[in-house]
Parts: structure tokens; sequence; C-alpha cells
């Protein structure tokens, strides 16, 4: 008696009873279209994992790492690969530091390339996940932390992940040298991004919409960035002080509700192709297949930038504590999706859209979309 008088009463009122809303870009996460205008440096389907070894640029496209400069004469407004190695296997993650390069192999395991490429050191560390590794930090050239994503997934089975609210994901820390790794956390929802700073780890937790900060040795845990309204991914450092974190997707009430309704959810795995589920993705607009379509986003023939939307394109400056700052957004109407990198070089910021296939610059001194 008394849950139908709640029910009739929310009804009225409108209230969200099923948990579903989703918090609003507001505050330091104000909409705004800053991405769309940041030069393009280069178009590159898929690209992914931006990184600065040394003076080099590198990212990863599928299994091949491509090396990036300036083009010549073009006052370093654009970005041409230079240089290109395959790794055989699609590559999950890299990290840097200094010279030294750390490369997620999926399904084989950590290279560790050194400068030159004098030497390749293979690491497969017993009991991690070596085909999800979404992200990874050095600590110091000795000792790298490693955010694996989920036990039971592949990298590339993120939706997957996500619509079985799977909750196996942990962070690692690796000895180089010895070739050994622990893991200091566990039971996390897909962990997609790290970063140390200090004596301390950040960690972007995406499928519980937070950053969450630990110690060197998982100890301490405590929520640095909670309830937000996109899923983080990975983390860069800020020269100038605090970090980059990136917002690969945004949430949306629709997939909130789907992810309470069980028997709906099974079926629509079961039956529906990935691309189509009602759930987030990197880019979308390509089929008129996918969900949300027609009235909900468009008005005459254009569509609105406000729109329900499963991509955007998000970037946020966080201080020290990872509190956010500001943000550089490419919105529904956008064509910067799906940021999953991101890399200071020569006093910019590189942000590299997987989802639309593009690594576009940022002037973080002036504080607003590069020259």
């Amino acid at each position: 008696m008394i849950g139908a008088i709640k029910r009739a009463w929310a009804n009225f009122r409108g209230f969200d009873l099923t948990g579903s809303t989703v918090p609003p870009m507001d505050g330091p996460l104000r909409p705004n279209a800053k991405l769309d205008a940041a030069p393009l440096l280069l178009e590159l389907a898929d690209v992914d994992n931006l990184v600065l070894r040394g003076q080099q640029i590198l990212c990863s496209v599928g299994q091949e790492i491509h090396t990036l400069a300036p083009e010549i004469g073009n006052s370093g407004e654009a970005l041409s690969i230079t240089g290109t190695h395959s790794v055989g296997k699609p590559v999950t993650s890299m990290a840097a530091a200094g010279d030294l390069l750390a490369v997620a192999v999926e399904g084989e395991g950590i290279r560790i390339e050194r400068p030159g490429g004098a030497s390749t050191e293979l690491i497969r560390p017993e009991g991690l996940n070596v085909e999800c590794i979404t992200a990874m930090a050095f600590a110091d050239p000795s000792t790298l932390l490693i955010a694996v994503g989920s036990a039971r997934n592949p990298a590339h089975r993120w939706k997957h992940d996500l619509m079985t609210k799977t909750e196996a994901g942990s962070v690692w820390r690796v000895d180089v040298g010895a070739r050994s790794a622990v893991s200091i956390a566990s039971g996390l929802a897909f962990p997609s991004g790290i970063i140390v700073s200090k004596d301390r780890l950040f960690v972007s937790e995406a499928w519980r919409h937070r950053v969450v900060s630990m110690g060197l040795d998982g100890s301490f845990q405590q929520i640095a960035l909670g309830s937000l309204p996109a899923y983080p991914g990975r983390i860069a450092p800020a020269a100038e002080g605090g970090f980059w974190l990136a917002m690969f997707a945004p949430r949306n009430p629709l997939v909130e509700f789907v992810l309470k309704e069980d028997e709906y959810r099974s079926r629509m795995i079961e039956t529906i192709d990935p691309e189509y589920w009602i759930a987030p993705s990197l880019v979308t607009g390509r089929s008129f297949l996918e969900p949300i379509q027609g009235g909900a986003r468009k008005k005459l023939n254009m569509l609105k930038p406000w729109s329900p939307t499963w991509s955007a394109g998000l970037v946020v400056r966080c201080d020290g504590s990872m509190s956010m700052l500001r943000n550089y957004q490419s919105r529904a109407d956008g064509d910067v999706h799906g940021v999953t990198s991101m890399c200071e070089a020569d006093g910019r910021l590189l942000v590299g859209a997987k989802g639309s296939g593009k690594i576009v610059a940022i002037d973080e001194l002036a504080g607003h979309a590069a020259r």
C-alpha cells in the first residue's frame, strides 16, 4: 500500500524512482564546443594511446605503433606518420618514462622497449588478465602500475563488461626488473585510467563514474571525484601541475534504466549486435539502426547539440587533488567524439579521439582551443 502511494506521488510530482538520473553537465563541465574549434592535426581511424616518449610522439592503431612528427613547412599545425612498426596483436595500452616504453599487447603481455630499440622484454605476470590492460603508468623506471579493466572480458568487449554489470577490475604493481607483479586493488568496476602522484595513485573507475585515490600499495582508498555525468577514462599529467582526464562516453538516462532491467538486458545481449545496443559508444550517427533517432535528436533535419546521445568528446582539466577546473567538449552535433588518450607536447595538449579518428590540439597556456 505504501509503495503504491509512493509511486502515485512520484508520478504526480515527476520524481525518479528508478535511480536512472544522470548528473547534469554544469559548473566545470558546462557544455561548449572547444574540441570542435581546436585545430585538426591528423585524421587517423581508431587512433589510441597517445604518449610522449622522450621527444617522440607515439600512438597506436590496432596492432601498429606509429611515430608522429610535425609536417615540414606546416608551422607545426599538422602531424604526419614518420614511422610504423607492428607488434602482431592489438595494443590495448602504452606508457612511457623518458625513453622507456611499455606496450600492453592483447593476449600476450607487456613489452618493455628500451631506448633505440636495443632490446625488448616481455612481462606476463601470473594471474593478470593480459587481454584487458586498459591503462599503465610508470612510478619510476623500475615500477609500472597497471589497470586491468576486467578479469572476465578482453579490452575490446568493454560494452559487454558494462552490460553484464561485471566488477572484476584490478590494479597491479609490476617490478620491471624482476618481471613480477602483485595485485594491490581488486573488485573495481572497469578501471580505465591510472596515474601516479607522489605517494598516491589516481584510478578512474568507469562503470562507477568516479576517480578513486589510493596508496601505492592499494591502501586508504577514497573517492577523489565522484558522480560524474560521463565514463572516465585515461589520465595524463599536466606540465603546469594537475591532470587531464578523458571521459570516453557520456552517461544516458535510458542506459541507466536498461542496466536495472536484467531480463531485457539479457535478451538484448543475446539477440542484438553490440553496435546497436542501448549502451554508450565512442561514436554514433553512422547507421539508421542505432537507438534514439528521429524527433528525439533532430529538428528540421538539424541535429540538436543538446540531444540525447551515446557519444561525445570530453576532456577535463583537473588540479592536483583531481578537482575539476574546466573542460573541452564536442557535443552531440560535433565530430571529435570518443576521446581515449592525451599527451602534452610542445606546450599544448594533443587529444586523440578514437571514435572520430582524429588528433586535435588544445593550447593549455592560453586556456582555450589552440591557435
